[in-house]
Order: C-alpha cells, then structure tokens, then sequence
C-alpha cells in the first residue's frame, strides 16, 4: 500500500518538532513492507490547495491523521478533501483528541473510516495485514487491538493492546523526518546546539492529576525503555543526523531515581558532549541532590517543572499531590546545586478557583527563583478528569479552536473569559518585566528568528484572543 502520515494544516504551531508519534508508526509500516510518507504540514508550509494536490495525484491507498483537540475542526476538512479529491483512500485518526474520547470523535467526525486510541502500534501491525474486503468484517476487526470503527452505525472501541516492552518497537522512522529539515528551537525558544530531536525513554503515567490527559494516550503504567536501547538511538541520531541536542519528551523521565542515574552515568561515561533539556515538565518531587547533580555533568541545562498553582487549596483540588513548602524547597535545591535553567508550568481559571487565588499563583511564581513561566488557562483535555463533566456539552458546539494555552475554553471557570485573559496578561507581564528575567534572555539569545518566536508568543498572550475581546 501506498500510505500517508499528516500532522495536519493548522495557522497555530506552537512546536514545531518531528512528530515521534507518527515516526513510531511509520517505522511499522516499512517493516510490514508498505510505502510510507510523512508530510508535517507545519515544516512544510502546506496550503489547503497544496493538500488537494497532493491527494489527487498520489491517490493513497491509506492516509493516517494525527490530532490534537484544537485541530478537530481541521482534521475534518482535511477528510472532506480527501473524500472528495480520492474517495478510494481510507482515512483513519490517532493522537491525543481520540484516545481521550474516541465516540465523540468519530461522531464529530461522520466521514472517518477508522481510528486508533493509546499507543496505536501494535493496533496498526494487525490493521496493516488485513485486505480491503476486511474493512467490512465485524469479525476481522474485532481482532485489531486499539481500533476505534463503525459497526451498524454504533462506535466500536476495541481493547486496548498497550506496548508492554518499550524495547521491542522499533525506532522511529528518521530519515522520514530528519532533524535538520526542522527549526533551529523545536520546543520553544532556546537551544544550545543544532539540530535538535525530541525522544522518549518511557511511556505511561500513573498520577491522578485531574486536568492531564496522559493516562488516556499511554496509560496509567510507566514502562522504560532500557539504557542501552535509548542510548543506541541517541549514537544512531548523533552520527548519521548529527543531533548534539536531545528534548526528552516523557511525562515522568526522572519519576524511577534509579533510571536516571543509570542513563546519566552512561552518557558521562561515554563522554559524548551533548546537551540535553526536559521542556515537557517534571515533578518536583522526584528530585534529589545526587540526580540533579548527576543530570547537569551528563548535559542537562534546562529542566521544566510542573507548579501549576500557588495555593494549597488548588493543588489539592488538582491531585497534583504538591505543596507550597514542597515547591519552593525543591527550586531552590535546583539552584543551589546546578546552573541549570529552570521553567515552570502555571495553571490559572481551573474550576472553583477564586480570582485572588490567580493573584497568589502569580505573586508565587515571583518569589520562586525561575527563568521562565507559563500561565496557561486550564482546558478540559479529553481523557483527564475534567473532561468527564466538560463532555456532556453539545459536542457540535465546542469550540475546539479555543482548546489552546492563550484562549479560554468557554464554561470551564466561573470567572469570565475576558477576565481571565486579563489575569494571564497580568501574571505574564509581572512575571517577565523584571530586569533579571529579562538579562537572562536576552543572555540565551542566538539568532535574530529566537527574536521572532518570543514576540510571536507574547504576542498570542498579551493581545486579546478570538472571542475574547
């Protein structure tokens, strides 16, 4: 077959990075022996016309979309064109959007042949051996774990197969998605070498946090890919595509204490000179003196941490299983034992929390030694806990557009959304006009297009949004 993997057209990138998901996925593909493209519409500057093209001329036998929430009303004129433009390919979804809800987004989504929910390989391995006569067969796709499919106008939901061995999988599909053919700073603003490729060394997450949806993509059970294994990729990136900068993008990298201290040691073993940053966000109370330690010899500069909120009573409503007292002694362990930068992750409008609880979080993020912060408003993700009351809206009627850090997700709070606004261009603006945090950088500056992505950012925070003016 002839198959195509999409990260979907969208005006809003906030990373623009090799999507591992689909690399996983299309390293599956090459091994059933099939031909597979991965086009990431934001590296490529993909018009809508260029779309149609493209679909027209190719005619894919199978073309896979990966979504997040706010990319739900693209994905559907995405499959709109291929239906009208190849009404042959089969069109399926995987990602974020459908593993936390799969029945809404198949409903959402009336012209979709299939999705896939969690960690779609295994699925996708069963899926690649069936022929076009058993896309039609209750009993064939029955077999296939993680497929989500119609049967008699009812949405079927398969169990889900997770991946039990990191290891056995095979690595992502690189030269489909070569580091250099990306931005100098895929996860932000700052980097220290180039090119730069996000990995993961471990899947799953089993913190009840209530406004993450992790558990839904990979699952309530952390499973590390072995040193060894990880290592390998990181020689096979650094020697082929010549990374010198790794983005580690797990939920919990330094969640096993004894991981990380074996990873650290054989990267300084190795003596491999590269740098390494988690932007993805740590718990602060999986640190210690000898990891943290460990962590800056190996290559750490930059570490980002989950907050979330300066009031205790917010935290607990979250099930962050954090403190204040906690918080402020573990940032300030980060800095009396390494120069590492160190971000932190803010939550404000999160239901039940009082304006003057906002004012705390961000008079908190102040005092606490931080290089940056982000004031994201709080979104019912779907699969989080938020989302089991949020879902029972008319689903047609969400916005899903607004399902991004710098809007409002509308009934989420009881403080209005233009307040909120207010609120989060205030802690920004207190947070960042102050002459250490600005030095610092300034400092980490490196090429005029840095200059660009910050103002860009501010700009989405500071000036008003779409239905929030």
């Amino acid at each position: 077959m002839k198959i195509l993997l999409l990260k979907p057209i969208n005006d809003t990138y906030y990373v623009i990075q090799p999507p591992l998901g689909l690399g996983y996925l299309a390293a599956v593909i090459v091994r059933a022996g099939h031909q597979v493209q991965i086009i990431d519409a934001g590296r490529e500057h993909l018009s809508w016309d260029d779309f149609t093209s493209l679909v027209k001329l190719e005619k894919y036998d199978l073309i896979g979309i990966q979504i997040f929430s706010y990319e739900l009303p693209l994905a559907k004129r995405h499959i709109a064109i291929i239906k009208e433009s190849s009404p042959e390919s089969v069109v399926m979804v995987g990602g974020p959007h459908i593993s936390g809800d799969p029945r809404g987004t198949m409903d959402y989504l009336e012209d979709l042949d299939f999705g896939f929910v969690g960690e779609a390989e295994i699925g996708l391995e069963h899926f690649l051996r069936l022929g076009k006569a058993d896309y039609s067969d209750p009993d064939r796709l029955e077999e296939v774990p993680n497929l989500v499919w119609r049967r008699e106008g009812r949405v079927m939901v398969n169990p889900r197969g997770p991946v039990q061995d990191p290891d056995e999988i095979e690595l992502p599909a690189w030269d489909l998605m070569t580091p250099r053919s990306y931005p100098e700073s895929t996860h932000g603003i700052f980097y220290r070498h180039t090119p730069v490729a996000p990995i993961i060394t471990s899947r799953g997450c089993p913190f009840p946090c209530t406004f993450c949806a992790a558990r839904a993509l990979t699952g309530r059970v952390i499973r590390y890919r072995s040193v060894k294994n990880v290592i390998g990729e990181i020689l096979l990136l650094r020697n082929r595509y010549g990374v010198r900068e790794f983005h580690i993008e797990d939920d919990n990298f330094t969640w096993k204490r004894e991981y990380v201290i074996a990873f650290c040691r054989k990267i300084i073993e190795l003596g491999l000179d590269l740098a390494f940053a988690l932007p993805n966000g740590i718990r602060l109370d999986s640190l210690d003196r000898e990891v943290l330690t460990l962590m800056e010899r190996a290559g750490f500069y930059s570490i980002a941490v989950g907050i979330e909120s300066g009031s205790d009573r917010v935290l607990k409503l979250m099930k962050k299983s954090l403190t204040r007292e906690v918080i402020r002694a573990k940032i300030e362990l980060i800095r009396e034992c390494t120069d590492m930068r160190v971000s932190g992750f803010f939550l404000i409008g999160y239901p039940g929390e009082t304006e003057e609880e906002i004012r705390t979080t961000i008079s908190f993020a102040r005092e606490l030694p931080l290089d940056l912060a982000s004031f994201l408003i709080t979104m019912p993700l779907p699969g989080s806990p938020l989302w089991d009351d949020y879902k029972k809206r008319d689903y047609h009627k969400i916005t899903w557009e607004d399902f991004i850090p710098s809007r409002v997700v509308p009934g989420v709070s009881d403080i209005p959304p233009e307040s909120l606004k207010k609120l989060q261009r205030m802690a920004t603006l207190r947070f960042y006009l102050r002459p250490k945090i600005i030095s610092g950088i300034w400092g980490e500056i490196k090429n005029p297009n840095q200059y660009r992505v910050i103002f860009r950012r501010l700009r989405e925070v500071l000036i008003p949004g779409r239905n929030h003016e």
